[in-house]
This record gives C-alpha cells, sequence and structure tokens, in this order.
C-alpha cells in the first residue's frame, strides 16, 4: 500500500492527503515529526521535510511533486485543470502559498508559538512573529483575498490550488490567528470545509493535532460541528 510518511496537522503532508481523499486513494500513515525525526530519515527525505510518498519502485518528497504524481498515476478526479490558462493559474496559486506564504506562516508564526520551546529547546523570537503578522503575512493574505471570485480558486474546479491554500491557512489558524479581516476567505473556506475529502481529513487530523500542546484547533473544530 502507498506510505505517506509525515503528521496531518502538517500543512504540506495535508495538501497530500486532500489529494488522495479527493481521488479515493488508499494510503498508510507514518507518523513522522521532522523536528524529531526517526533514523534513516534522510534516506527517504533529502531535504529533511514532510511529506515523503513510499510506494512500489518510488520514494519521493515534496507535496508539489507528489500531488502531480497522484494525477498521472490516478488521474481521476483530476485536481489539475486541463484548459492550459487555468493550469498556469493553479500551479501559480500553489507556488505563491509554498514558495511565499508558508515560510511565513509555518517558521515566522507556528515553528515560534508551538514548536520552538518543545522541540527546540528555546524561547519563540518575538521579532520573527511580529515581521510575520505585520510585514509577510497581511499582504500575501490580501492578494488571496481578492483572488476568490468564485466558489473555487480557479474556473469552475476544485483543484490543486484549493487544497494548497485551504491547508496553509487552517496552518495559519492553529498558530492562534484569525482570518477577520478577509471575509471572502473566510467564507470561501467555510464553504469549502463541508467537501467529503476535508471532513474525512478532519477526522483523522483532529485526534492527531490534539497531541500537540499550544496548537489552536478552533478552526477543526468549527469545521466539525
Amino acid at each position: 500500500m502507498l506510505e505517506i510518511f509525515g503528521v496531518p496537522f502538517s500543512a504540506h503532508t495535508r495538501k497530500v492527503l486532500l489529494a488522495l481523499r479527493e481521488k479515493g486513494v488508499a494510503f498508510k500513515m507514518v507518523r513522522v515529526i521532522p523536528l524529531a525525526p526517526p533514523p534513516g530519515w534522510s534516506e527517504l527525505s533529502p531535504l529533511g521535510k514532510i511529506p515523503v510518498l513510499r510506494t512500489a519502485g518510488l520514494t519521493v518528497a515534496d507535496s508539489s511533486v507528489i500531488c502531480q504524481y497522484l494525477e498521472r498515476v490516478h488521474p481521476t478526479p483530476a485536481i489539475y485543470p486541463t484548459d492550459p490558462i487555468e493550469l498556469a493559474k493553479a500551479l501559480w496559486l500553489e507556488e505563491f502559498v509554498d514558495g511565499g506564504l508558508a515560510p511565513h506562516v509555518l517558521g515566522g508564526l507556528l515553528l515560534q508559538r508551538v514548536f520552538a520551546e518543545r522541540f527546540l529547546k528555546r524561547a519563540p523570537d518575538q521579532a520573527l512573529i511580529r515581521r510575520s503578522l505585520e510585514q509577510e503575512i497581511p499582504p500575501k493574505l490580501a492578494y488571496l483575498e481578492q483572488s476568490i471570485q468564485g466558489e473555487f480558486l480557479v474556473g469552475s474546479q476544485f483543484s490543486v490550488a484549493d487544497i494548497t491554500v485551504a491547508s496553509m491557512l487552517i496552518n495559519y489558524q492553529f498558530a492562534g490567528e484569525q482570518l477577520n479581516d478577509y471575509p471572502k476567505l473566510q467564507r470561501y473556506l467555510k464553504a469549502l470545509f463541508k467537501r467529503p475529502c476535508f471532513q474525512e481529513q478532519f477526522a483523522e487530523e483532529v485526534p492527531a493535532a490534539e497531541q500537540i500542546e499550544g496548537l489552536d484547533l478552533a478552526v477543526l473544530r468549527d469545521a466539525t460541528s
């Protein structure tokens, strides 16, 4: 069976798990926290990051690479648009989040507030938290806010763009932040979370996330209530 190494409350791992659930692909979850990795982890993940996919004949890291692989071997339902323009838009939003927003949400907020003391044995970097909240994150959330024109981010199809954006915004709220200044994003996420792949994911994710002290799980509890 296909294996995914990571933790379900990781934004990048969740991205892959949502793709698998949307496509109805069976998988086995192997718990790995990269700040406390198991022996031999660098052989599976040369960059030391999660998630990692392992299946017959293939071991590969990086959520974007994994999602594209899954699309090739399990093409329906598709999570990448076939129209070239819409495909470009979906890939851009995926990169905007993974390359532009993720470092500040995950490294600038969540790592500092939740994981620094627990795993790194050091105090949170308050200057980094302030810079993330005041300078780095707001313009990126504003860009996503103005990108919402309908039910989905790209055309009329649920895509990797929706999966990526939603996954990261969940972790933004895990860090204790809210989206009150972004009403379109709030409405968009509330509707998206009703989708079966999200409900299935949350059912598995909540018990795992509850084991991590400091995560604000209000977003998940509200989505499943």
